[in-house]
């Protein structure tokens, strides 16, 4: 169903399409009236331009499952459930719990500088950098944005030819540096590339390896993957007009943007970092404590307190966010409540709000699954 032919039409035909024509499932447990509400914004988000999957759920129950709009235009592909996708820089978070893993096994600390911990990778500020500098984006280290971009507007970092692409990309990462370790929030691949390189010096395996092993087997992850040079992944991602986006080489952003997998595996993977089956409760909070002054930053996520329409508090919230070659990714984890929301979307423009706004997709979507009633905009508090 296109945009054109949706705008105009009341919510709930255009719940009752949705019903009909999306694909996907709804709980019969879930809280009364979620599912209902759930389809209504989702209805809503197709108005206005959405294309993907959506996934709410506790701890044990999936509440709403539905995908919608198309995922190839030509040949035409609609949207299914349990599709593998970009998980973009959701890989960060990944990657991060990776080294939380070792920091509960005693293996790393947060305080350990890199000169300490892997002296051969000689970068500067490197005696200043900490494992917790390279998890909140406070290293300095340089900005993969700074490489010339192409003729398709990519950044030629991720056009690199390979493999190998590691080596390359930690010889760009060991380059000029931004700023003195520290000094400033600066949100970019190398941090992450840096943290997966010194994870295999500590343990001596390749981060997918790793990833496999500590991760994947254990949960029962069985979609999830390292994009090595070929991808999974079926949508394609598109503008506002309609037109495919230009594509970087996936393999190339690694450990900090290129794993793939469904929507069921991430909520798997929130729902065992919840139930403490990941790292520890010590290393979750670290993971989970947002700073104000680093714009609520916490360790591989954004962690932060915000108003939702229709809930009577203020609620606790994880995020983090994906975006690789046009195709956006939200992980939202809701800890008090134990409540996760997923999103995979191949529209490249689609606009998801800012929840501390109080307004905007993910806020309607988490008002419809916390709240009772979603009475209209909250007040921000978050800035």
């Amino acid at each position: 169903m296109t945009h054109r032919r949706l705008v105009g039409i009341t919510a709930s035909t255009a719940f009752g399409l949705l019903l009909t024509l999306a694909s996907g499932t709804a709980a019969a447990d879930a809280p009364l009236g979620v599912p209902a509400r759930l389809g209504e914004v989702l209805a809503t988000a197709q108005a206005q331009g959405f294309a993907g999957e959506v996934l709410v759920a506790d701890a044990n129950t999936v509440w709403f499952e539905q995908a919608v709009g198309l995922a190839r235009r030509k040949p035409g592909v609609a949207h299914q459930p349990g599709a593998v996708w970009r998980w973009g820089s959701v890989s960060k978070q990944v990657t991060v719990t990776l080294a939380m893993q070792l920091v509960d096994a005693g293996q790393l600390k947060l305080d350990d500088t890199l000169a300490q911990r892997w002296p051969a990778f000689q970068a500067p500020g490197a005696a200043q950098i900490t494992v917790r500098h390279l998890m909140q984006h406070l290293s300095g280290l340089a900005y993969t944005g700074d490489s010339p971009r192409d003729a398709d507007g990519v950044w030629s970092f991720y056009r690199r030819k390979g493999p190998p692409w590691q080596p390359d990309a930690l010889r760009f990462c060991a380059g000029p540096a931004k700023a003195a370790p520290g000094e400033r929030f600066q949100y970019g691949d190398c941090d992450t590339l840096v943290l997966a390189g010194l994870l295999e010096h500590v343990t001596g395996q390749p981060i997918r390896q790793l990833m496999q092993q500590r991760l994947a087997q254990p949960l029962k992850l069985r979609s999830l993957r390292l994009n090595e040079g070929r991808t999974r992944a079926m949508a394609v991602a598109m503008d506002a007009s309609g037109q495919a986006v230009p594509q970087p080489v996936m393999a190339t952003y690694g450990a900090a943007g290129a794993m793939e997998g469904t929507a069921r595996d991430l909520l798997s993977f929130n729902r065992a970092v919840l139930a403490g089956r990941v790292v520890s409760a010590a290393s979750r909070r670290a993971m989970w404590t947002g700073e104000p002054k680093w714009g609520y930053a916490g360790l591989g996520v954004w962690a932060f307190t915000a108003p939702i329409a229709g809930c009577a508090e203020p609620v606790q919230l994880v995020e983090r966010r994906g975006y690789v070659g046009g195709i956006q990714a939200r992980n939202i984890i809701v800890p008090e409540r134990g409540v996760s929301v997923v999103v995979f979307s191949n529209q490249a423009d689609f606009d998801f709000g800012e929840i501390w706004q109080g307004k905007g997709f993910s806020h309607e979507l988490l008002a419809a699954a916390l709240c009772a009633t979603a009475a209209g905009p909250a007040a921000p508090v978050r800035q």
